[in-house]
């Protein structure tokens, strides 16, 4: 266990609320406002999830007080439990949250838990669950009498939202012990095992989706004479002679890794062009450009030397390859990042119209979360590409600073 019940327990109750995320939370909730399911109304559960997990994210944050790209995030993660399908397979050992494509519509189907019956079984776990924590924190003496209340009635709420989610997600109609099961064993991961780049990669994934520079940027062309400059650079020069390395990653990623580094200074370029009213990008613009591109990379804390550094480069070729199931992770996060941009574009050919855009983002993932691995010597594993996916959105939002050289 990553973290233990007595830490996180004292966390939760000890995290407070910034004032306007009631506020915030009662604009998702409102609409199920005349629903009813296992005893209280759908939007008094949702409230409750909500604020315990916006408390829990901004604990793992090292925050006192919970914000708002806290409950963001904490709106993310009910969106992914009502919009995902299979997300039960989550484990103590492999605690991340697969970034899959949606398979159904998250409002009708929280609406449709009011339409369901919960099981005797499921009430009497409930119940028991329930009398277990509230003299776990009496006896560890967390938090006032009425703190522990309201963390008690916050659990039943989740562990009730979980396995109708469960039960539902599979088909049926009334919750049964297994659900229960399901959904409390879905709490204790969350909440002891899941890392805080688990929950920051569900919104990491929907702000780079749905950012309009993305949109923009892919509309940027390239001269003949700006491309004959990059494919004459340092960055293309490296890639070619190692080219080997780059197998593995490219399989996994359809070959967008192949040219990671020149594919990178792309998008990013493109980024830049956005930011300065520019429609394409003439052979003069390179020399101006490119060490912009750089130095967005020292804006995130990613040293520009692999470009410039053949040791530093290999290092990165040398890391790109995936660890076991990664291949699949990327394949599902490619098909949500092409789906939300698709949505957000309203044009269901978009991705035919610029058919780069996605692996040019996915290869400058890729080098984000090599350059910024502690060793090179293991795979990329699920963290890295979190890690990545993280820096990915702070570049697209322009939250990156950098600093003059």
């Amino acid at each position: 266990m990553s973290r233990t019940p007595l830490e996180v327990y004292q966390g939760l109750v000890q995290t407070r609320l910034e004032d306007g995320i009631p506020q915030k939370i009662d604009s998702v909730v409102t609409r199920f406002t005349d629903s009813q399911f296992a005893g209280e109304r759908v939007s008094v559960h949702l409230t409750r999830f909500l604020k315990l997990f916006t408390r829990h994210i901004a604990y793992l944050s090292s925050h006192d007080v919970a914000g708002i790209e806290d409950v963001t995030t904490a709106i993310d993660l009910l969106d992914y439990f009502t919009s995902s399908s299979k997300w039960w397979n989550l484990t103590r050992k492999d605690p991340g949250f697969l970034l899959r494509p949606p398979s159904r519509e998250p409002r009708e189907f929280i609406k449709s838990v009011a339409e369901m019956g919960v099981g005797s079984t499921t009430l009497q776990r409930l119940s028991d669950a329930t009398d277990r924590l509230g003299e776990f924190l009496e006896e560890h003496s967390i938090g006032a009498l009425e703190q522990r209340t309201e963390l008690c009635n916050c659990f039943v709420s989740c562990w009730a939202l979980l396995s109708a989610f469960s039960c539902k997600g599979q088909g049926r109609n009334q919750t049964n012990e297994q659900d229960f099961e399901t959904g409390y064993d879905m709490m204790r991961i969350l909440l002891f095992y899941s890392r805080l780049e688990d929950y920051r990669a569900l919104t990491a994934v929907r702000l780079v989706g749905t950012n309009p520079r993305i949109h923009r940027a892919a509309d940027v062309s390239f001269s003949p004479g700006f491309e004959k400059n990059l494919e004459s650079s340092i960055a293309a020069s490296l890639e070619k002679s190692h080219s080997k390395k780059l197998v593995k990653m490219a399989t996994a990623t359809s070959g967008a890794s192949r040219a990671i580094l020149t594919n990178s200074l792309r998008v990013l370029a493109q980024l830049k062009a956005v930011e300065k009213g520019l429609e394409r990008l003439e052979e003069s613009h390179y020399d101006e450009i490119i060490p912009e591109t750089l130095m967005m990379f020292e804006g995130v804390g990613v040293s520009q030397s692999f470009l410039q550094d053949e040791d530093s480069a290999m290092a990165i070729f040398q890391g790109l390859r995936p660890a076991p199931g990664v291949d699949e992770r990327l394949k599902l996060l490619i098909r949500r990042l092409e789906g939300l941009i698709v949505d957000a574009t309203g044009n269901k050919d978009f991705l035919l119209q610029y058919a780069r855009v996605v692996p040019r983002l996915i290869a400058l993932l890729l080098l984000l979360a090599s350059k910024t691995r502690v060793s090179t010597a293991l795979p990329i594993d699920d963290g890295d590409l979190k890690r990545g996916l993280l820096l990915l959105e702070q570049l697209v939002s322009e939250q990156a600073n950098p600093q003059a050289p």
